[in-house]
C-alpha cells in the first residue's frame, strides 16, 4: 500500500474529531521547541504559543490523489511503493530523534546542488511520511520562489504564499496555509515571485514567520528549497532549519558540487545527505548502506522532480 493510499485511509478512519494529542515528553507539549543547535531558530523567542490544529480537515481546500503525484513524478510505481515507504521511514526515524531529544528545531530543510537531483520528490515523499506519525502535523513549504514545482503541482500558482508574507508583514502567513484530504498534512504555497526574494528571506521578517509556524505544538515544517549553487535564497534560509538533508543524485552530482554545497551551508550546519538514484549492489548491502532501505529505481528527471528513489546514508 502506497504512502497516499495509508494516509487516505487513516484520515477516513480516524474522523473529523482527530487532533495531536498532548502528552508528556512529547512535540505535542505546550513548549513549541524545546532546544535547537547550530543557530538554529527558537520558536519560542517572541511568538506565542497557538493553539494545536486538527490533523483532519473538516473541508479539505486541496484534493491530492494518487494520479495527480504520479503524472508530477512524486510517486513511485505501485510494485516499489512498499519499498519506498520503508526507505522514507528510516528517514524520517533520524530526524524525529534530534527533534523529539530537543537537539534539533522542528524544520527541515531539503536541498541540492543541482537541479534534478529529486529534491521535490524527496520533500513530498518525506512530509507524507512524517504525516503519518499521529504526534505531529506536517506542513510542507515550498520555497522554490523561482519555479515552484509543489505549487505547480497542486494546481496553486498564482495563489499569495510564503514570498506574499515574506514581503508584506501584515499579511500571517497562517491565513495562506492550505489544508488537504491527507491526515497531518498541509501545504504552504511558494506565492508570487519577488525579484527581492534573497533580501526577503534573509531577513527578520522570515525568522518571524518561522517562529509563527512553529509556535503551533507538534508542527514540522518541510521546507523544499532552490538548488544551492544557482541560487542564494536556499542559503539564506539555512539557518533557520533545524536539520538540512542534501539530495546528491548517484553518479550525477559532481563531488565538487556536493563539496561547495556543504561549503555554503557552512560548518554549524547539521546537514545530512540523501543519495538518490543509486543503484543497491552487494558490497554496499554489506558494508551496511542500504541494507533493507537502500535500492534504485527509474523514475524521471529534471526540473526538481526525481524519477528515482532515495538511498540514505544520512
Amino acid at each position: 500500500m502506497s504512502l497516499i493510499e495509508r494516509a487516505l485511509n487513516k484520515a477516513r478512519e480516524a474522523g473529523p474529531a482527530a487532533s495531536i494529542p498532548a502528552t508528556a515528553g512529547s512535540a505535542g507539549d505546550a513548549e513549541p521547541v524545546r532546544g535547537d543547535t547550530g543557530g538554529s531558530l527558537q520558536a519560542a523567542a517572541g511568538a506565542p504559543v497557538r493553539p494545536p490544529v486538527s490533523r483532519v480537515a473538516e473541508n479539505p481546500q486541496l484534493m491530492i490523489s494518487e494520479s495527480m503525484l504520479s503524472e508530477a513524478g512524486l510517486l513511485a510505481p505501485p510494485a516499489q511503493q512498499r519499498q519506498i515507504t520503508a526507505e522514507y521511514r528510516h528517514v524520517k526515524r533520524r530526524l524525529l530523534a534530534e527533534i523529539q531529544a530537543g537537539t534539533a528545531s522542528r524544520a527541515v530543510m531539503i536541498a541540492s546542488a543541482l537541479p534534478g537531483e529529486g529534491k521535490s520528490f524527496s520533500s513530498a515523499n518525506l512530509a507524507m511520511s512524517l504525516a503519518m506519525e499521529p504526534d505531529f502535523n506536517v506542513l510542507l513549504i515550498d520555497a522554490d520562489v523561482i519555479k515552484p514545482n509543489l505549487t505547480r503541482v497542486f494546481g496553486l500558482a498564482g495563489q499569495p504564499g510564503l514570498m506574499d508574507a515574506a514581503a508584506d508583514d501584515s499579511i500571517d502567513v497562517e491565513t495562506l496555509i492550505v489544508s488537504t484530504n491527507i491526515e497531518g498534512l498541509s501545504f504552504l504555497p511558494a506565492g508570487r515571485m519577488n525579484p527581492n526574494a534573497t533580501e526577503y528571506f534573509a531577513s527578520a521578517r522570515m525568522q518571524e514567520i518561522f517562529r509563527q509556524l512553529m509556535a503551533v505544538p507538534g508542527r514540522l515544517l518541510v521546507v523544499d528549497t532552490l538548488p544551492l549553487l544557482l541560487t542564494t535564497e536556499a542559503r539564506a534560509l539555512a539557518p533557520l532549519a533545524g536539520q538540512v538533508l542534501l539530495v546528491v543524485r548517484a553518479e550525477s552530482t559532481p563531488r565538487q558540487a556536493v563539496l561547495e554545497s556543504l561549503n555554503l551551508l557552512g560548518g554549524d550546519a547539521n546537514v545530512k545527505m540523501l543519495l538518490n538514484a543509486a543503484v543497491r549492489t552487494k558490497a554496499l548491502a554489506y558494508l551496511g548502506y542500504g541494507y533493507g532501505y537502500g535500492y534504485s529505481y527509474n523514475y524521471g528527471d529534471g526540473d526538481g522532480v526525481s524519477k528515482s528513489g532515495d538511498d540514505v546514508r544520512a
